[in-house]
């Protein structure tokens, strides 16, 4: 056939008929993908704000449409999300998120408020203001966004991808067998993984997420998305895929890696189920970990306990220990909540016949069935051997402390705190006061007397800082003190809160120190006023509290009051506490009867400004404040509590 303009043409349109009709015609007419939960038929009120949302462009930033390679939309679309779609237009760009299913996340008069200000909800927004709208085409594009997607308000968490969807842990916990004389925690601990587990999380994710898998580890403030708590929803109730599928990828928009690319799979999954047993899901376990062996055993310690030795085991231990351990030892760090067991009570006298190898085994290898790091993974034998120096010597005091230096010479720090370091001028006394209940008054004390309730067994005893009255709060003297909390005080337990708290914290913390004990602070300067209370204490009630399923305990309440306020405030409340006898802040008043249980509420929570009383908030429970206050109501004749 002769190759003729009308030939070309004619042929050139049925091809273009053709193309229009496989691509256009036929899918219209044999597509008829079976229904999806996504999928439903629209009102007439919903259809109209579908028209709504198309002629004002606004599938032009969003789309309603989630490909195979995206995330943190929802699960990829399917052909039967769109059965009742005619046309089907699922939009052109990405400017603003996808709209898939955010039906039920968010109001109908959220979303008209947002339609109308744009940046009042959403302060970056680039989105235009669509106020022009009549109301009653707002309220029909409401109810259209409100049906989109699956409709399902509670979903908090996205769902894996197909490739991650429904797995679980694959590694089989081997059977043991129960009657032993051996001890089983290590055997058990190691035949489930979990030993493995915890040098690979130690090495690679400890330091976003801490020792106590709560997200604070010592790199984690530097983020500006907050590493996960693993002790916290969503974590403790997330299924295996979710994790499996975020350790594997990571976390978009984080700076979690995807350890897929380092790590094995069944790597990843001891890593997973050591977070998930100690951390997300613990059980209380006996780690029965018997004696030292194999290399550990009999070991002693190569290095001579020296002062220098043990300053620099303190800055380990502030560093890495403190947070489970507390400063003190004692096993109430401000990061143990929820670790079964517990960090141990060093001051607790059981520990004499722990040798040399007990401790720097448990140091190296962890302790079987609890949180207790491998230490060898970040720290090299001679640190190991530091922190056994110092544990031994200032906790356990089970070994002879090295010769103390001169008086005057236990502490040396350089020139330049004392010729440069002075008070900021945003330096507060009220945080400092906050500062000085959370890190220091447990060794301290509240009066500042040396006699705190965790530091009364070291030796040597903690600063009774009613000496420093006589000495004047002079440029040079602001210096010293902060040389003194940044390094700590040698051959004590004093921590290196250098290693630990910013500078603004210690700065804040001496002006409290300063003003209180040199400066002389009252002890409290309020007065009683039964008719007035802030607002949101004037409906505090222990009969609701109490309705609400909880207790309160008188009895313990003269507990927490003895171990906290007697000191100041005396065993009767007549603000003769032996904390403040020769204290330059002289002491509280006697406590006035007939005091009201929100007023002795308000007063313990938040503490009494521009004085010493602190706000207990920080440091105790909303229950043993109760407590307390329903035992000061019995104290000064309004009546106890249950």
């Amino acid at each position: 056939m002769k190759m003729t303009f009308r030939v070309v043409f004619v042929g050139a349109v049925i091809v273009f008929l053709a193309v229009v009709a496989a691509v256009v015609f036929i899918p219209g007419l044999v597509w008829n993908p079976p229904q999806t939960v996504i999928a439903h038929e629209y009102d007439d009120l919903e259809a109209r704000g579908r028209e709504v949302f198309y002629s004002n462009g606004c599938n032009y930033c969003h789309t309603q449409y989630v490909r195979e390679e995206d995330t943190a939309m929802g699960p990829v679309s399917d052909g039967g999300n769109y059965a009742f779609d005619n046309p089907m237009i699922l939009g052109s760009e990405r400017t603003g998120p996808d709209l898939s299913y955010v039906g039920r996340k968010r109001s109908e008069a959220w979303e008209i408020e947002h339609w109308k200000n744009p940046r009042k909800l959403s302060p970056l927004s680039i989105m235009s203001s669509f106020e022009f709208l009549s109301d009653e085409d707002l309220e029909a594009l409401a109810a259209y966004i409100f049906n989109l997607g699956d409709r399902v308000a509670a979903e908090r968490m996205i769902r894996p991808p197909d490739t991650y969807a429904h797995t679980v842990d694959p590694i089989a916990y081997p059977l043991e067998p129960t009657a032993s004389d051996q001890p089983q925690g290590w055997p058990t601990w190691t035949a489930a993984g979990l030993q493995e587990g915890k040098e690979l999380y130690v090495e690679r994710c400890l330091t976003c997420h801490g020792c106590a898998g709560n997200g604070l580890g010592s790199y984690a403030g530097t983020l500006t998305i907050t590493p996960a708590d693993f002790k916290q929803e969503p974590f403790r109730s997330m299924p295996d895929d979710q994790w499996f599928w975020h350790v594997s990828e990571g976390i978009q928009g984080s700076v979690m890696p995807p350890w897929k690319e380092s790590l094995t799979e069944d790597q990843r999954w001891k890593i997973i189920r050591y977070v998930q047993q100690v951390f997300a899901r613990p059980v209380m376990h006996d780690p029965d970990e018997g004696d030292p062996s194999g290399d550990y055993a009999n070991l002693t310690n190569p290095l001579d306990n020296t002062i220098e030795i043990l300053d620099e085991g303190k800055q380990i231990f502030i560093r890495e220990c403190m947070v489970c351990h507390g400063d003190a030892g004692r096993g109430n760090g401000p990061y143990r909540d929820l670790l079964q067991p517990g960090p141990p009570d060093f001051g607790d006298g059981s520990y004499g016949d722990y040798t040399d190898a007990d401790y720097f085994w448990r140091i190296s290898e962890g302790v079987p069935w609890s949180a207790m790091p491998a230490w060898k993974i970040h720290y090299g034998e001679e640190d190991r051997w530091k922190l056994v120096h110092y544990i031994r010597t200032i906790f356990t005091q089970t070994e002879e402390a090295p010769p103390a230096p001169p008086e005057g010479e236990d502490f040396t720090y350089p020139e330049f705190y004392k010729e440069s370091m002075r008070f900021p001028e945003e330096t507060s006394f009220e945080r400092g006061k906050k500062t000085f209940l959370i890190h220091c008054a447990h060794c301290h004390g509240l009066a500042g007397d040396g006699q705190g309730w965790d530091g009364q067994y070291l030796d040597p005893q903690p600063a009774d800082f009613r000496e420093m009255a006589s000495k004047e709060m002079t440029p040079e003297a602001q210096g010293e003190h902060l040389a003194k909390v940044t390094f700590g005080i040698q051959d004590t337990a004093m921590p290196t809160w250098g290693e630990f708290l910013p500078w603004q914290d210690r700065w804040d913390a001496i002006k409290f120190l300063m003003g209180t004990w040199m400066a002389g602070m009252p002890s409290t300067d309020s007065v009683y006023d039964s008719s007035q209370l802030p607002a949101n204490y004037v409906t505090v009630s222990s009969d609701v509290y109490i309705s609400e399923g909880h207790t309160i305990s008188e009895t313990h309440g003269a507990e927490l009051y003895t171990q906290f306020c007697a000191t100041c405030h005396g065993d009767q409340g007549q603000g003769d506490g032996p904390g403040t006898q020769g204290s330059v802040s002289g002491s509280p008043a006697a406590f006035p009867s007939g005091m009201g249980e929100g007023y002795i509420y308000w007063r313990i929570w938040e503490g009494v400004p521009e004085s010493n009383m602190p706000p207990f908030q920080w440091y105790l429970s909303g229950n043993d404040v109760w407590d307390i206050t329903i035992y000061l109501k019995g104290l000064t004749g309004s009546g106890g509590g249950s």
